[in-house]
Formats: structure tokens, sequence, C-alpha cells
């Protein structure tokens, strides 16, 4: 039997599926009703059935999961990686995106709108309506879309314009990673990604293609990131496409830099134009060694040699001093020593500059994808580093956009983080990244500083993979900011490139603390959110991610007196907090406000809290936005000591109905802890525990469905004595 597109798409979602999901997931993952999944979930137990495979496994409040064994893979992998527009319709985006790139491959001299709809399985009309946009599309990068009666259509333009359009469409629609699995024959992300890497590598040896970058990476001594890895590859296609096919217009020289000869650069990119040449019989241009050379010279690199500005001794002296200076300005502006280290981050960061000068030079654009964060996490760092780089301007003949300074200012984040190194014994971790060297070197010192661990390589995406894979690779862990999809889920984590309090989380479950006498890696998190938020109270409002930095590497580090929840003894536990008569429950309120409002009731009523911290509380919502829900259906209700609190107390309430606070992970709040605080330490305990509890998905559960203020109580009883349970030595 013939699967639709729907069961194909879920076929899609259960196979990468790790855990159970509900109906109602899926119905959201696919934008479909919840008959509609299960009409087709029942389409699929047929399609299962007749290959004889295991049925999709149901469990009540579940929802559905598929086995993962080595047959229904082999299986699943051919039948998903087979998906073609036949098996599912495109967008109109995606088909305007597939037929701008199939115009500029140019594969074939030309190719007919007939040609161009039987692939997508849409009208001619509505292949020429695409066009239509296509054309206007072209026209605005300086292209033109002919078309030639009885022939069909060609893109017509300067071909150096033609080859930037056409390796910018492809790099944004397809990342290494779905080449990978494109080359592993697994199912793609992208809907449009497997149709655009049959056009491109069409009739070419693609394991000839992804050689290529390496060879080039031998001669210049280099490691691309690898975003640059696969531009590098797209274009030596592309090129060669190109060529075959007749339609390579020559490319004109570029006449301000007459020394391109003089490059490793241009000798690698020689060398990889004469082997394609030789394979497929075509003859590349100077113009073609030229642009090519360009295009290596602006690739961001994982890792360096001594990286110099060609053999034009004068320039690479200068950018001697250029650099030197540079690294003496943020030491001044921070009023620091980079010390021993100082060697390494001025030839690091040399190396990253000249790719950054022929960026600039060659108009061509850089996104750092972590941008934002950097803005919003280490915004001053990035006005100091525009400041320190300002010699550099002389030899980049353009100006330096943010971007570009932001991935500069990566350098002084690493090297800054890195000056009070942690010397004990740890685990062996290697680093995976795609984005460039500045971005690994961010998480190597973010692992270091944080976790304890030795970080013994930063390597690749795809290095990783293949080491891994010939088993030529020595590690505890593997961190990684890219998907790998050649290696089980199992043998790395994904992260951020600047750690989110989610990826804290998943390191420390990852790595589970255990080089730290078997406690509990969840607590220090859990501290140290505790600590920041205080720290917030009183004031400590300009970097509390380095707060949190600081107060992670001293919990690690710490001991003393501690009890079964590894907090502080002597302070009051939870239970003693939270006393009967701060609970209420089945609270019925109509929206966020009223919720704030039920819950400081009680509070009031004792003499906990004042009515003004009823309005704190309301006007940190309004100002900070939903923070306070903290974990799924979960709102922690508080404000400072100094907004009205008058005895230490913790106030609990269930809603009738749950209500929305704005949290996009974490809406609708079903239950609420409000808290009544005098210092810095007299309730640490009692919050840890708390938020130990939260932290577990069962207990959360068991809180939603209680009835009654005893109910809460065990609750309370219950995990605490779990903990200590959990704790005690065997």
């Amino acid at each position: 039997m013939e699967l639709n597109h729907t069961c194909l798409e879920l076929l899609k979602i259960l196979y990468d599926q790790q855990d159970y999901i509900t109906i109602g997931g899926l119905a959201e993952r696919l934008g479909k009703t919840e008959r509609s999944v299960r009409y087709n979930l029942d389409m699929i137990d047929a399609f299962m059935e007749k290959k004889k495979l295991p049925f999709l496994s149901r469990k009540f409040g579940s929802g559905i999961y598929m086995e993962h064994t080595a047959e229904i893979e082999a299986i699943l992998q051919g039948l998903l990686s087979s998906v073609t527009p036949y098996q599912y319709k495109f967008s109109t985006a995606e088909r305007e995106i597939y037929l701008e790139l199939c115009l500029m491959i140019g594969r074939r001299r030309y190719i007919s709108v007939a040609e161009l709809a039987d692939h997508l399985t849409v009208s001619y009309g509505t292949i020429t309506a695409d066009l239509d946009t296509v054309e206007k599309w072209m026209a605005t990068q300086g292209l033109s879309l002919v078309k030639k009666s009885r022939m069909g259509l060609q893109v017509q333009g300067e071909e150096s314009l033609i080859l930037k359009c056409c390796l910018r469409r492809l790099t944004e629609n397809i990342s290494m990673a779905e080449f990978d699995r494109y080359l592993c024959k697994k199912p793609l992300e992208s809907k449009i990604a497997l149709s655009i890497l049959n056009e491109l590598f069409n009739g070419l040896d693609i394991d000839f293609f992804r050689d290529m970058p390496k060879r080039i990476e031998s001669v210049l001594n280099s490691i691309f990131s690898d975003e640059s890895f696969g531009s590098l590859m797209f274009l030596l296609a592309l090129q060669t496409q190109r060529h075959i096919s007749g339609v390579a217009a020559p490319i004109r020289m570029p006449q301000h830099d007459e020394n391109l000869p003089l490059t490793s650069e241009y000798d690698a990119a020689y060398m990889a134009l004469e082997l394609l040449g030789q394979k497929y019989a075509v003859s590349f241009t100077n113009g073609d060694y030229y642009f090519l050379t360009t295009q290596i010279l602006c690739s961001k690199r994982i890792s360096n040699g001594r990286s110099t500005l060609g053999r034009d001794t004068a320039r690479s002296r200068r950018l001697d001093r250029v650099t030197d200076q540079i690294v003496s300005n943020i030491e001044r502006i921070y009023h620091m020593d980079f010390g021993g280290q100082r060697t390494d981050l001025v030839e690091h960061l040399k190396a990253h500059l000249v790719p950054t000068i022929y960026r600039i030079r060659y108009h061509k654009n850089i996104v750092n994808p972590i941008y934002d964060e950097l803005v919003t996490k280490h915004g001053q760092l990035l006005h100091n580093t525009a400041e320190a780089i300002k010699p550099l301007e002389e030899c980049c003949e353009g100006p330096i956009s943010q971007q570009e300074v932001s991935y500069i200012a990566m350098y002084f984040l690493a090297a800054i983080n890195q000056q009070h190194p942690q010397v004990i014994h740890r685990p062996q971790i290697v680093v995976a990244c795609g984005s460039g060297y500045g971005t690994a070197q961010v998480v190597a010192s973010q692992m270091s500083r944080l976790f304890d661990v030795d970080i013994v390589a930063v390597l690749s995406g795809r290095d990783v993979s293949e080491l891994m894979e010939k088993k030529d690779i020595q590690c505890d862990y593997i961190i990684s900011t890219v998907d790998l999809p050649r290696l089980p889920d199992n043998f790395y984590i994904k992260v951020n490139p600047i750690f989110t309090q989610q990826d804290y989380r998943k390191i420390l479950q990852f790595i589970d603390a255990r080089q730290q006498s078997g406690e509990s890696a969840s607590r220090y998190l859990e501290t140290a959110d505790t600590l920041v938020e205080i720290a917030r109270r009183y004031g400590a409002g300009s970097n509390v991610e380095q707060l949190k930095y600081e107060f992670l590497s001293a919990l690690i580090h710490s001991s003393g007196p501690q009890d079964a929840l590894g907090v502080q003894a002597g302070t009051p536990s939870l239970k003693e907090l939270l006393q009967p008569n701060l609970i209420r429950m089945d609270v019925s309120c109509k929206d966020w406000k009223a919720v704030v409002e039920a819950s400081t009731a009680a509070m009031e009523e004792y003499g906990y809290v004042t009515p003004h911290y009823k309005e704190a509380i309301l006007r940190n919502l309004v100002d900070f936005g939903p923070g306070m829900v903290m974990f799924p259906g979960t709102l922690i209700s508080h404000a400072a000591p100094e907004d009205g609190c008058r005895k230490l107390g913790f106030g609990f309430m269930t809603l009738r109905h749950p209500v929305s606070f704005g949290s996009k992970y974490f809406d609708p709040v079903q239950i609420v802890f409000t808290l009544s605080v005098l210092d810095s330490s007299t309730h640490m305990a009692a919050l840890t525990q708390l938020f130990r509890m939260l932290s577990n998905q069962s207990c959360r559960e068991e809180f939603f469905r209680a009835r009654s203020k005893d109910t809460v109580l065990r609750i309370i009883q219950k995990y605490a004595a779990q903990y200590r349970e959990e704790q005690s030595p065997i």
C-alpha cells in the first residue's frame, strides 16, 4: 500500500522521537486535527502489518512510540530518504527556491516550463506564476531570466554574480548536517534539500567532491568550519556543472588585488580546479581560479596554522603589529594581562583576521548565529571590542560590521573566561563546532569553567563523526553545537554556543557530575539559579549570566556540612515553611493578575507580607515578563524582601482552571508557590528542596492532581524522604 504525505511526515517524527509523543503533540507538529492524525496512524499500522513489522506502541496518557529495531530502521531509512515531490506537495516558497537553484545550477543549458512543472507535480499555470516571482527576485540580484521559444529558460548575468547568488541560496537551505544525512541516506529535515542536492550532484562523483575541501585544508594546514566546508564543496560542484553544460561565462579578473596569486589559498584553488578539470574534461579559466581563491580566503576556520596575508611580507608584518595592538587595547580596557596565553591569543586572532580582511574587501557579509545572544549577555564586551579593533580599519579598506566585531569579541570572551583555570583531574571532552574557531573556544571555555572537564580537542562536526566511526578519538563526552547525524543521539549532547539555562541542565544531566562524589548534578544549577535570583533582588542586574558562571564554579568546588538535599544544614525545610494555613485549593481566577492577588491573600491575612508585596509582584511581571513561571504549569510568585516581607514563609495554591502568563514553554499555570523571604540565606534549604521537587515531572503532576491540604503536605514529605533514600550510602 502507498503512504500519503501526512503518513510520511508522521513516520519521520516518530522515527526521530526517542520517547512517547501524544496525539495532540503530533497534531500540533503537523498542523492537523487529532482526528486526522489518528486516521493516518491507522494507515501506518496497516503498512507495518503488511511489512510484518511491529505495530506502533500506544500507551494511555503517554501517546505513541515506534520501536527502533534494526529491521524497522532499514526499511524506514529507505522509505524516507526516497521521498520525492511526487509523495508530497511543495509549498509555494519551496517551489520558488527550487526553481531559482535549478536554473542557476545550470546543469542543462535550457530547461522547459513543462519539465519543471512535471518535476514539481504542479500545473503549467502554477509554474508560470512561480517563475514571475523568481524573475523579479533575480532582477534584484542583477540577473535576468531569459526565455527562448522551443528551447526553454536560462539565467544570464555576470558569472561571478550567478555563482554568488546560487551559493548563498544553497548554504541558506542546506546545512552540512543535512548533507551528511543525504550521504547516509537518512531522512532530511528540509523537504526541498533532497531535490536540490540531486540536481547539484547529478552525474558527479559525490565522494570526490566531499573530499575536495579536505585536500584544500591539507594545503593550507587549516580546518574549515562546517559551514565553510559545505560552501566550498557546493561551489566546486556548481562550477563543475556549469562548465560541463557549457553555460559558464568567463569571470572578470579582480582589479584591486594583484597579490592573490601569491597566497597559499590560490595554490589550493589551482590544485582543486586542476583535479576537477582532469576528472571531468573541462577547462577552468583564470577567473575561476581567482573566484575560488577569494571564497577560500573569506572562509571561516575552526583552527589555523600561522597565517599571513599571502607572501606579501610587508602587509603581514603590518597585520602582526595591528593584532598585537588590538590585544593590548583589550588588556588596557579590562586592566588585565593575558600572560602566558597571550602568544596563542595573538596567533589565533591574527589567523582569524586574515579572512576577515578579505571578507570586508570583497563585500562578503557574514552572520554570527549567536549575535543576538552576545548582544544580550555580553553587550559591553562587544562595545569594548569595537573600540579595541580601530587599528584594523586601516587594513580592511571598508567598514567593519557588527557581525564581524562579534566574532572577534568571542576570542576575548574565551580568553577572559580562561584566566582562572581549575587544576584538577577532569573527564575528557571533545568540542564539536560548525561555526568557526571563536565559537568553538567560547564553548570550550564554558565547559572548562563550569563542569570540571579537560578539553582534549576542538574539532569540526564532520571530523568528530569520521573519527568516532574510525574509533580514532578517545574521550568521555562530546559536546556539540551542531547535529551529528552519523552518531547515535546518546553519543553526544547538542548545546547553544553560549549556554542557556536549558543547556546547563542538559549538560549536568549528561555528565551527571559523578566526579563530584556522587552528589546530584542538578543541585548546582538549582542553587546557582537561586543565588542569581537573590542577587537580582539586591540590585545585581548588569551581568547575571556571569554571576551564574561564578556561582556554579564556586558551588562545584565547595564543600561543607550538608543535609540529604544538598543544602546547608540548620535552615528550615520546605515542610516547616509551608504551613497548612498558607495552602489554598481549587481557586478560580479569571486572569494572571487575579492569580497573583489570590496567591498573596493568605500571606497577607496571616501577617507574612504587606499589601505592597502583591503590587511589587504584579509590577515585576509587567516589567520583566513571565520569568516567575519557572517550571511547566508552575508559578514561583515572589518579590524582594524590602517589598513588604514580614515573616519567612511559603504559600501554595491550586487553580480550578489553568491560567496563561505568556510563558512560551511553561504555560498554562496550574499551581502557585508564593515566597516571603527575609534575607539571602534562611530560605535556601526550602527553596532548593522545592526546585528539586518541581524539576521532577511526576512530582509536579501529583501537585496538579492534589485536592486537599493534607495531600500537598504528604507529597512534600514523600519526595523529601525519597531524596534522602537516594543519597543514602549503599
